[in-house]
């Protein structure tokens, strides 16, 4: 083998792609553009997806089934399945809390110890109506925050 070649062939390869590069700027601006869309389009999602969390919160609060409780488990499951297997399109610092940890995964377990919590009070022969809403809007306030 010939080290020369091999060294004039990625001289070659280099120029080509700086000879590529005045292109480079516009698919950039192509990819924000396409990337700026993709995220108003998931931001979209994610706002009516809180809003049928939140009507079927209401509903919870309102009968205390245990019904309404599987179908509010699987929306808030959905809600947080769409956030973390697409978080990478969010390009905010707030991901990271202060100590550079993932918020958003801790966010999650909290989430679902608040609904195992209020699961577990919608089973209980003497139902707490005040525990109920307040396990509801602390799993909505979770959840509004991992949106903003």
């Amino acid at each position: 083998m010939d080290m020369e070649i091999k060294v004039n062939d990625v001289q070659k390869a280099q120029q080509m792609e700086s000879k590529a590069a005045p292109a480079s700027g516009d698919e950039s601006f192509k990819f924000t553009l396409i990337s700026n869309i993709a995220e108003k389009d998931l931001q979209t999602k994610l706002n009516s997806m809180m809003e049928e969390i939140t009507k079927q919160g209401e509903k919870i609060a309102k009968h205390m089934d245990i019904k309404d409780m599987k179908k509010y488990r699987t929306l808030v499951k959905g809600f947080l399945n769409e956030i973390v297997n697409r978080s990478h399109q969010f390009s905010r610092e707030n991901f990271l809390d202060r100590r550079g940890r993932h918020r958003v995964y801790g966010i999650v377990r909290l989430v679902d110890k608040n609904l195992d919590e209020l699961a577990s009070e919608l089973v209980k022969e003497e139902k707490d109506h005040i525990a109920i809403v307040s396990k509801i809007d602390d799993i909505r306030g979770l959840l509004l925050d991992v949106l903003t």
